[in-house]
């Protein structure tokens, strides 16, 4: 695995990895606060003739479980079972331990779709705190669920959960690599592109509808930007050389990247729509992995312009170049949060890395994970949590995921054999 290589093997190598279709990722709470707000879901209510078309109410429960953050009553324990405010005895809430309450309700709605309602009652204050009503065909219940633990997550803790969202990943299973997508809790997985070549640094458009990555496909490195629902794709840069770390601009525009097209792996920003290409950086060292700020106005990258792998930041008009990190002997692998206040990469002395956390204002640097073969890190939309990858049991590749905080880790294990890395964090849905 490239974990290990220096920056210009792993350059020259550009090894990745992919996966098997329709495999699922179950996810393990290593870590959680020490004390996760007690809450009470009731199971939602199914108005309609027939069985209940999707258990909405036990997605919405697992995935404020996995977060974290929050501890589930247990069924066992409650008093009562109601599905409409006027149901919703405080006192009998109160006496389960549970500072909030979740109830809702599923019926059939026109034109063959469901509707679900929700509410949420915090127990103390005896209000109710959010109340949505959605209206969607079965194949969308699913998403209804996570975007209900999302408004859940805002409600209570302050900020958006990112249960609506999506991984891509890359896996090797023997000769072959997989592209892949799945939700954020590990269902729907679907291989996007299988190859007999590594297949690597996928990265989300803006609009969560395409994906950019690189290919070996034809015996040398070409990125590709493929929309997902059509499955149609075209390249975006076969040039001379090593073509390689696309990542879309937050406008979804323009791609930075590293090309080699004028003999040294520098950074380019290409606009999609006329194909200009701008050339960024000029320095005899490499210079890789760039990431946009989320003003588009700024990108960080990883250069051994120092002697080692650092972190530099420069404006995407191009300009001077401003070293970041001087803390350590290795920093690579960037990547901005969302709220552009932080900068996740790896950080490690060359052999064994963990993934830490730089604030922007500051230059302070924080380190998440312990030591070991971690890479990758990818940021939730939300800009709480960090997707990446690591180790697992018997040295195979899984993803983990981490806070910003470090408080709250999770380590995301496939069901099947496989090596799996390189993974990318959607938009909200």
């Amino acid at each position: 695995m490239k974990r290990t290589l220096p920056l210009l093997l792993a350059l020259l190598l550009l090894v990745a990895a992919p996966g098997p279709a329709g495999a699922v990722l179950s996810i393990d709470i290593r870590q959680g606060v020490r004390d996760p707000l007690p809450v009470a879901l009731v199971p939602f209510s199914w108005e309609g003739e027939g069985p209940r078309p999707f258990d909405v109410g036990g997605v919405v429960s697992a995935d404020l479980k996995r977060s974290g953050l929050f501890r589930m009553v247990r069924e066992d324990a409650f008093i009562s079972r109601p599905h409409t405010p006027e149901g919703v005895t405080y006192k009998d809430w109160r006496l389960v331990g549970a500072d909030a309450l979740v109830i809702g309700r599923m019926q059939p709605a026109p034109e063959g779709k469901v509707e679900v309602r929700f509410r949420l009652f915090d127990i103390y204050s005896q209000r109710q705190i959010a109340g949505v009503r959605y209206q969607v065909r079965p194949g969308g219940l699913r998403s209804v669920a996570h975007r209900i633990a999302d408004t859940i997550h805002k409600q209570l803790i302050g900020w958006s959960g990112a249960f609506n969202t999506r991984l891509a990943y890359v896996v090797k299973e023997g000769d072959e690599f997989r592209l892949m997508v799945a939700d954020a809790d590990g269902a729907n997985a679907r291989a996007v592109l299988t190859s007999r070549h590594p297949l690597m640094s996928p990265s989300w458009a803006p609009d969560g509808k395409r994906l950019v990555y690189v290919s070996f496909e034809q015996g040398r490195s070409m990125v590709y930007v493929q929309d997902l629902d059509t499955g149609k794709r075209s390249t975006v840069a076969a040039f001379d050389g090593i073509n390689s770390a696309p990542e879309f601009s937050p406008s979804g525009d323009r791609l930075a990247l590293t090309l080699s097209r004028d003999g040294n792996p520098e950074i380019y920003v290409l606009d999609l729509g006329t194909r200009n290409l701008r050339r960024l950086t000029h320095h005899g060292a490499i210079d890789t992995e760039p990431t946009w700020g989320p003003d588009g106005e700024r990108l960080i990258f990883t250069s051994d312009r120092g002697g080692s792998p650092q972190l530099y930041r420069i404006a995407a008009a191009g300009g001077d170049v401003e070293r970041l990190t001087f803390e350590g002997g290795y920093n690579a692998s960037p990547t901005w949060s969302p709220t552009g206040d932080r900068v996740a990469f790896v950080h490690g002395d060359g052999s064994r890395f963990a993934i830490a956390v730089m604030d922007l204002k500051s230059g302070n640097i924080r380190t998440l994970t312990e030591r070991g073969l971690n890479e990758s890190p990818s940021f939730a939309p939300n800009g709480h949590m960090i997707l990446y990858a690591t180790q697992g049991a018997g040295g195979a590749g899984v993803l983990a995921t981490v806070s910003v905080e470090g408080n709250v880790q999770q380590r995301l294990q496939r069901k099947r054999s496989g090596d799996v890395r390189e993974p990318a964090w959607s938009p909200m849905r």
